[in-house]
């Protein structure tokens, strides 16, 4: 499960990482948090069937639990939408926005979902479903620029895929086609060609840090085990 503030974070920060899991067969879901209505470009509408695009490119589930866009924060209502989700879908791990990101819909997601994933496992809480409690919480380090990732998820082989779900926002991110028409009016730091540059020099540095081409970074508050320690490092740069 990847729960985002917005719809298009969650492809942002672990759009490679979750074609990778399909492609070994894995199921999921993006939950967002807020509908996104709330931005310069485009509106609730037209950002829906953006999601709904970017959702089926990706080969996975998306729900949207309608707290309010940029105005998100860390309540017991909004836990319970997402503990029932969780009950729902059941997820083994859970991707989410790190703490230290500067937009404040994002901390506040991070923190909702630390206190969601922990309630969602009491057996006594009045949410409906079974209980259950995801087993990780794997923060994007994305545009936390000061944090040091726990690990890189190697995503060489899915960028180009990756780019093509985020092309799906074509009123969030700066296109040829887009930019041309003129259909969306309003500037924001993610349409311009230079936020796109910063999303593949992004993907260069953290696949760099493990001999890849591209990456996404994670952390992780607990130690995260390796089961098969010969499955690490391998051929540099294959």
């Amino acid at each position: 499960m990847a729960v985002a503030a917005h719809p298009d974070d969650a492809e942002l920060f672990a759009g490679g990482t979750i074609l990778k899991l399909r492609g070994m067969g894995r199921t999921g879901v993006l939950v967002d948090i807020s509908d996104g209505g709330a931005g310069t470009r485009g509106s609730a509408e037209i950002r829906a069937r953006e999601a709904a695009a970017a959702a089926k490119a990706l080969g996975v589930r998306r729900v949207c639990l309608g707290e309010p866009d940029g105005r998100l924060r860390n309540t017991l209502e909004a836990q319970w939408k997402l503990i029932e989700a969780i009950r729902r879908f059941r997820p083994k791990v859970v991707f989410t926005h790190h703490p230290a990101e500067e937009h404040p819909d994002h901390g506040a997601t991070a923190a909702l979902v630390k206190e969601a994933v922990f309630r969602s496992g009491l057996s006594k809480l009045d949410v409906p479903g079974e209980p259950h409690r995801p087993g990780r919480i794997y923060y994007a380090v994305a545009s936390a620029t000061s944090v040091l990732p726990a690990f890189c998820v190697d995503v060489t082989a899915q960028w180009k895929d990756k780019l093509r779900v985020i092309r799906c926002y074509e009123s969030q991110f700066f296109t040829p086609a887009g930019a041309k028409a003129g259909r969306y009016p309003g500037k924001t730091d993610l349409s311009t060609p230079a936020f796109m540059e910063a999303v593949e020099i992004r993907g260069r540095f953290y696949g760099a840090r493990i001999r890849r081409r591209y990456a996404e970074a994670f952390w992780c508050e607990e130690t995260a085990e390796v089961i098969d320690p010969t499955a690490l490092g391998g051929e540099r740069f294959p």
